[in-house]
């Protein structure tokens, strides 16, 4: 294979895993550079040479987790949005994992602005020498001669060793769906898993229930014989995305009139929820007016414009809409710039301007709130239990709760055991403060890397149901190119959820290629190529779980169907009369008599 990795003879003939076939487009970044090791000190671990290349020795999660690393200069700039392929040879030789896989973290940074990352990607190595690799696109700009890759070690209690890794660009506008992917999977995927045969039973007990529609004239008389069309419009159920305001509302200028007529059509089409994904955020709707910055009120303005367009036309088409979000649980720009002028008060006072203006603003059209999102910081100093206070958690859900009646969840991902356990003593910490939240949502952004099981998933939502009334799946997405793989886990993920009974919704954090944060996980690609997902989204939610029925009255004029729980469009038709209804059908739905005029 042209351009491959150098490595010892001894390295490569352990090597046994399957390995990239490049497409001859691409180009290795990192050229005639040596893997460079870090000098930790002695309490962050231990780096060795080995014949194969370097032996890296954590003694646990460094605060600083790139102390201990291995890593590679490079020349060549990258433009954002480049797609490219980095290629792992490594493998775990100790872990305190129970599935005996190491944890990494893979990285590309800027080194003359770390904050502008082309890439940070987590990954996993198992205990044999493997050659794994992933596609990605660059989210950020790196000029030439400031470009460092490196491989992180530091992120748990394990022993690492690295043959060799590399970086492969490719020309700019190449479709990453066109790389090679690893094939992998997760365990209840199979057609046959036990799993499905409970889910089924539960969704048909607590996701449809028995309804019985009566026929009348106008004066109240029963109509028998009357034929009655039913009509599923709309789940109540939180199927749903996040959707970007500015492109449904079509006041996005840079967006070309078709993308926005099909984004529009799509999200009309598929969903029964939707999440503003930036509209609702701190700063982005509504900001103390700065007299240095006037011309910023206009694009906040032509913001709200397009918040309130947005929830109305959801309302309108009876959608429920999510809250994102009042309280993110560590510093962003904003408030860290809050925090260095104002001090702890100040920030305070600005979190609390955007209470007050962000949930009366909302109240008419959200169901439900992300009180605080993210209370399990990626960076632990500017946590904000480190920065205010041990219980600010609970500080801000008392504060939140007599200002609106909308349930407050805390959302916070799940994907990894260490962040499901921190998740989950936050919770406690907040109820031994006196404060039970509403409910729990999960982001659940996955990665083909690891997959958990079907079993570790509902375990997971199970334990936190103890705790709380309500739980739901709020920013779903599976980046992978591998088209089965991703149909096949959105399938699955959906039964799941939707067969839990605390369950208030699953949200996918977006559809599009052309407006996602993880471009490989969209069910769309960017020319509006549906992938596989999408079919099997139509397939549960307007197929399996959808109700339709043409019935004829009893004697006593009425109808008794099992329906799912939705909006529906009711068609009498009698006597050469016809009229037709908007009805909702809920738990406790009633018996909705409906009157031919």
């Amino acid at each position: 294979m042209q351009n491959y990795l150098c490595l010892t003879f001894v390295a490569m003939a352990l090597l046994h895993a399957e390995e990239p076939v490049l497409p001859p487009e691409a180009k290795p970044l990192l050229v005639d550079a040596p893997l460079q090791p870090t000098q930790p000190k002695p309490e962050e671990g231990r780096i060795t040479k080995t014949e194969a290349g370097f032996l890296l020795e954590s003694p646990g999660k460094l605060e600083k987790s790139y102390n201990l690393s291995v890593s590679r200069r490079f020349t060549q700039a990258l433009a954002k949005d480049q797609v490219c392929l980095a290629v792992i040879q490594a493998r775990t030789t100790q872990t305190d994992k129970a599935d005996g896989k190491g944890r990494i973290t893979v990285a590309i940074q800027n080194t003359r602005d770390y904050s502008a990352t082309p890439l940070w990607k987590n990954w996993i190595v198992g205990k044999d020498w493997e050659t794994s690799f992933f596609s990605f696109s660059a989210t950020h700009e790196l000029p030439a001669d400031a470009g460092i890759a490196k491989l992180i070690i530091g992120d748990a209690k394990q022993v690492i060793e690295v043959a060799d890794f590399q970086i492969y660009r490719l020309p700019m506008g190449y479709d990453i769906f066109k790389l090679p992917t690893m094939r992998k999977t997760y365990v209840g995927r199979e057609l046959d898993a036990p799993w499905r045969v409970e889910a089924e039973a539960r969704i048909s007990k607590h996701r449809k229930g028995k309804w019985t529609i009566v026929a009348q004239d106008k004066t109240g008389k029963t109509l028998p014989g009357a034929k009655i069309s039913v009509r599923m419009k709309r789940h109540l159920f939180g199927f749903g995305s996040s959707v970007d305001p500015m492109m449904l509302s079509g006041l996005d200028a840079k967006m070309a009139a078709a993308d926005q007529k099909k984004y529009l059509k799509v999200t009309d089409e598929l969903f029964s929820r939707i999440v503003p994904e930036n509209g609702q955020r701190p700063r982005n709707s509504f900001a103390p007016l700065d007299a240095q910055k006037p011309w910023e009120e206009d694009g906040r303005r032509r913001n709200r414009a397009a918040l309130q367009w947005t929830l109305q036309w959801a309302q309108d088409r009876k959608m429920s809409s999510r809250g994102h979000y009042l309280v993110w649980g560590y510093l962003e720009p904003w408030a860290r710039q809050e925090l260095d002028q104002g001090g702890i008060v100040g920030l305070l006072d600005a979190y609390q301007f955007h209470f007050d203006t962000m949930i009366p603003f909302n109240a008419d059209y959200v169901s439900e709130w992300d009180a605080i999102n993210h209370p399990v910081p990626f960076v632990e100093a500017d946590a904000l239990y480190r920065v205010i206070s041990p219980n600010v958690y609970a500080d801000f859900y008392r504060k939140l709760r007599p200002l609106t009646d909308k349930i407050l969840f805390i959302n916070e991902d799940t994907f990894n055991l260490d962040r499901a356990l921190a998740f989950e003593k936050h919770i406690q910490q907040m109820m031994a403060a006196g404060v039970t939240p509403d409910g729990c949502g999960f982001q659940s952004h996955f990665s083909d890397y690891s997959i958990p099981s079907i079993e570790h998933q509902w375990e997971t939502w199970s334990k936190f149901g103890q705790k709380v009334k309500h739980l739901t799946v709020t920013e779903y997405d599976l980046q992978t190119l591998d088209d089965e793989l991703h149909a096949d886990h959105l399938r699955d993920m959906m039964t799941l959820c939707f067969s839990h009974p605390q369950m208030t919704g699953f949200v996918i954090w977006g559809f599009w290629e052309g407006r996602h944060w993880k471009p490989t996980a969209a069910m769309f690609k960017k020319d509006w190529t549906e992938r596989p997902a999408v079919q099997v989204w139509r397939d549960l939610v307007k197929g399996k779980w959808w109700t339709h029925a043409d019935l004829t009255a009893d004697a006593e004029g009425q109808v008794s169907l099992d329906a799912f729980f939705g909006w529906f469009d009711i068609v009498i038709d009698h006597d050469g009369k016809t009229k037709a209804f908007e009805v909702r059908h809920a738990v406790r739905g009633g018996k909705p008599q409906l009157r031919l005029d």
